[in-house]
């Protein structure tokens, strides 16, 4: 990696090239530090938010109306047990890859280099298989096509400011008009467009000769269009190399978000969802039990 830090020698041939390229290196390497200090700094003010968070989630009373009077949101069906299984996976090896990840940028034990990144490397795989299986299912299962639930429409963003409130503690009062929030499909459509992104850099940095045309994964998918824009392939490589160790840290950020919310606002789903206790549901209680926004009727029972 040093070795793209020697300045360029002024009597090579395409020496303004090199020079521009150089400096661009230059440049990463003081951004790579500065994403080192601030995505760190910025985790840890995540987690303090979320300790004052769970502070006021004791002081209103939601703690004691939830895990001590048994007051949890109700549902009108469960989870299939498709989604239940990719999300499992699909949770376990992102967890997997986050750990992995950060040791290849911070080798914190000795001689586990390899073994942690062949470990991400099989991860990798389990997390893109488990993604277009998921993206299959949402569109072209024939019992549980769910993708419409994940659509934000005009309904959903009205209630962003209650949404905002609601977790904000500024109300008790959750408006609801679908299966999820507006604040979830966000996070999950966010969650699908970082992990295609996520999957093309990471493939982009293999190194592996790919069979017949004897070209490497890396020259495959950027040396030929992203080396030529920036001015050199290993450049091209440095900077998808940046943009992956940055959703790396927003998957690390996001997932502990995630965690944090199922385990205090709906722990009856997140048990059924790991298999460990079957949940309980209630007829026509039209999704999570939350309030409807008094602009919009109550939605009719199926079948009415």
């Amino acid at each position: 990696m040093f070795a793209l830090l020697v300045p360029p020698n002024r009597g090579s041939a395409g020496f303004d090239l090199n020079r521009r390229t150089w400096g661009i290196q230059m440049i990463l390497t003081q951004i790579n530090v500065w994403l080192d200090v601030v995505f760190v700094a910025l985790y840890i003010f995540i987690l303090a938010f979320l300790v004052f968070h769970f502070t006021l989630f004791v002081t209103t009373g939601r703690f004691r109306k939830t895990f001590l009077q048994g007051e949890w949101p109700e549902h009108d069906s469960r989870p299939p047990a498709t989604p239940k299984v990719l999300h499992f996976i699909h949770m376990t090896s992102m967890i997997i890859l986050g750990f992995t990840g950060m040791y290849l940028r911070f080798p914190f034990m000795y001689g586990a280099r390899t073994f942690m990144r062949n470990t991400h490397y099989v991860f990798m795989v389990i997390v893109i298989v488990i993604l277009v299986w998921r993206i299959w299912y949402a569109f072209f299962s024939k019992t549980n096509a769910d993708w419409r639930e994940f659509a934000i429409g005009t309904k959903d963003l009205k209630t962003t400011l209650g949404v905002l409130a609601y977790y904000g503690y500024f109300s008790n009062k959750k408006p609801h008009v679908a299966k999820y929030n507006v604040l979830q499909k966000v996070s999950y459509n966010l969650f699908l467009y970082m992990m295609i992104a996520q999957a093309f850099t990471g493939l982009a940095l293999l190194k592996w000769t790919l069979p017949l045309i004897d070209i490497t994964v890396t020259q495959a998918m950027i040396g030929w269009w992203l080396g030529q824009l920036v001015g050199s392939a290993s450049l091209a490589l440095w900077i998808v190399r940046t943009f992956h160790y940055v959703f790396n840290w927003l998957f690390i950020i996001m997932t502990t978000i995630h965690l944090y919310l199922a385990a205090s606002a709906d722990v009856p789903c997140a048990l059924d969802f790991f298999g460990l206790k079957e949940l309980e549901v209630v007829e026509d209680s039209h999704g999570h039990g939350h309030d409807t926004p008094a602009s919009e009727p109550a939605p009719a029972p199926a079948g009415a």
